[in-house]
């Protein structure tokens, strides 16, 4: 009886998910301006609108994927050598470091992104694509930081000893131990950061301060023109790089110990 339950409340759950996500998909084929549902004249050229023919979107995905791919990036080379130094010391330093890293993912975006609209200000660098490759990579820092620390963490440490034993200097170690160990832990960082990025509004509203836009920004400014087809293949992009990404993480990364699976017991 429990089973059939359980069987019934997990079919229902698929079907609350997958239910928008159809709505949305089938609302990007319509032939008009004006989403319906069920489409009405499907097409597919809002598709082509969105990725080729029309300027304001495609700039705007352009800058998404320089944003996101770049504040991933940074994140990873920012995340390295604090997840390292903290594994590897377990100085109070490196934890200081850890914690301040964590921060700004822990708070609120609206405040963060109001912080960064006046420190982008004072600085110069407000409505620029610089400005926001570095505030996504510090919002988004501690994701890598915590996957990355997650790899270290798996390490076996007789590898190390053995090493050691061999006389391999701690550049060495890293090259033909560490790294190799965590490079799952480090891509699934990257792409995690990566999703996030492509996909937040409120942070990158502030910073961009309205000289520029990605997707997000232009959603929510085609929105004075109603809802188009055009926003819903936006949101299928969105959809399609989630998907893209996490089964990347599923088919490459430690998925179960990124969960938090104790796999000491396995």
């Amino acid at each position: 009886m429990l089973r059939v339950l359980g069987t019934i409340f997990m079919s229902l759950a698929a079907v609350v998910v997958a239910l928008p996500i159809v709505i949305v998909c089938s609302a990007a084929l319509n032939g008009g301006r004006t989403m319906f549902f069920p489409p009405q004249d499907s097409t597919l050229a809002r598709f082509g609108e969105f990725f080729i023919s029309e300027p304001v979107w495609t700039r705007a995905l352009t800058n998404s994927v320089i944003v996101a791919i770049g504040a991933a990036t940074l994140s990873v080379l920012l995340a390295w050598p604090i997840a390292y130094r903290l594994w590897k010391t377990g100085s109070r330093a490196s934890a200081l470091l850890a914690t301040l890293g964590s921060i700004p993912f822990a708070v609120p975006p609206i405040v963060f992104g109001v912080g960064l609209g006046f420190f982008w200000s004072f600085m110069g660098g407000l409505g620029t694509i610089t400005a926001g490759i570095i505030s996504h990579a510090v919002l988004f820092l501690a994701l890598p930081l915590v996957t990355i620390s997650i790899g270290l963490q798996a390490i076996d440490r007789a590898y190390l000893d053995a090493a050691a034993t061999m006389g391999a200097t701690e550049t060495v170690t890293f090259r033909t131990i560490v790294l190799p160990q965590t490079l799952p832990y480090t891509i699934s960082g990257f792409f995690f950061a990566l999703v996030l990025s492509f996909n937040e509004f409120i942070v990158m509203f502030f910073v961009s301060a309205s000289a520029f836009a990605t997707v997000t920004l232009q959603i929510f400014n085609s929105l004075r023109n109603g809802y188009t087809p055009t926003m819903a293949v936006a949101a299928v992009a969105f959809i399609a790089v989630s998907i893209a990404v996490f089964s990347a993480v599923a088919r490459w990364g430690d998925l179960p110990r990124l969960m938090g699976a104790d796999q000491s017991r396995s």
